[in-house]
């Protein structure tokens, strides 16, 4: 899933105005780590301005979690088992970038000697501030929107762990008149993964497969979920047996059965 949202601030003015950030992060999203014991990793965040006028930027750090509904929540420290954020130091926490340039905030990570087996994060924030706003005498409405990047600094130990993925909810539905399977999916294990979804499907009288589909790749955090989408707009009208499979980029594979019922509606 893209950690990237827009908020609005109202303020009072003549004109209603929309400022676009031109801040962007070059270097990815989600940055993971191998970690081995107590040590210190270094890795940077690269925060380009592609607008005509220099622009302050600000970054600080929240502890990160999702759910299957499409809900994302930026904590405080504390409502994480497995955050890292108190691990990771950044070179600074407010930068000027000039126009048209790239500055690099570097951070690291100092691992401690005993931490949970497998994987931990935490999200560092990157939101400009100090935008030029136009002011009027008159009251109105002025509207400012900003664009902020939510980096996913993701550390895996070399410690054993356990790979768990849950199925949780599986359900048959319609969107512009195509057909989808939507799959919730909760990690219950302590391993980050990339996730990809297939569904085998069979006739139901000779057991013969007679197709397959997959969804996007999704990553997906331990105690968090998300719900995949398989478009099976292809299938005709009928009862099915089915197989899904959910497996990991490190070639884990869980998977149940299911009675597949197309209506014709």
């Amino acid at each position: 899933m893209i950690n990237k949202f827009t908020y609005s601030l109202l303020l009072f003015f003549i004109a209603v105005l929309s400022c676009k950030a031109n801040i962007v992060v070059t270097n990815g999203l989600t940055h993971i780590i191998a970690i081995n014991g107590k040590s210190v990793y270094k890795g940077k965040i690269s925060i380009q301005n592609t607008g005509n006028t220099s622009q302050n930027v600000k970054l600080y750090q929240k502890d990160y979690s999702y759910n299957a509904e499409g809900i994302s929540s930026y904590l405080d420290f504390g409502e994480n088992e497995r955050s890292n954020l108190k691990w990771i130091k950044l070179s600074s926490d407010l930068v000027k970038v000039a126009a048209k340039s790239t500055v690099d905030v570097v951070y690291e990570i100092h691992t401690p000697e005993q931490e949970l087996p497998g994987s931990n994060w935490s999200v560092i924030l990157v939101e400009p501030v100090d935008e030029q706003l136009a002011s009027n005498n008159k009251e109105g409405v002025q509207i400012k929107t900003i664009v902020r990047f939510a980096i996913q600094i993701i550390t895996n130990n070399n410690l054993e762990a356990n790979s768990q993925l849950t199925f949780t909810n599986v359900s048959l539905t319609k969107n512009a008149d195509k057909n989808y399977l939507e799959v919730d999916i909760a990690n219950t294990g302590e391993l980050f993964h990339n996730v990809v979804n297939t569904l085998e499907v069979f006739d139901k009288n000779s057991g013969n497969k007679i197709a397959e589909f997959k969804s996007d790749t999704l990553s997906l955090l331990p105690n968090n979920s998300k719900r995949f989408k398989i478009e099976i707009a292809s299938l005709p009208f009928g009862n099915y047996l089915a197989s899904l499979y959910a497996s990991t980029n490190d070639e884990n594979v869980f998977g149940i059965n299911i009675d597949l019922n197309i209506k014709n509606e």
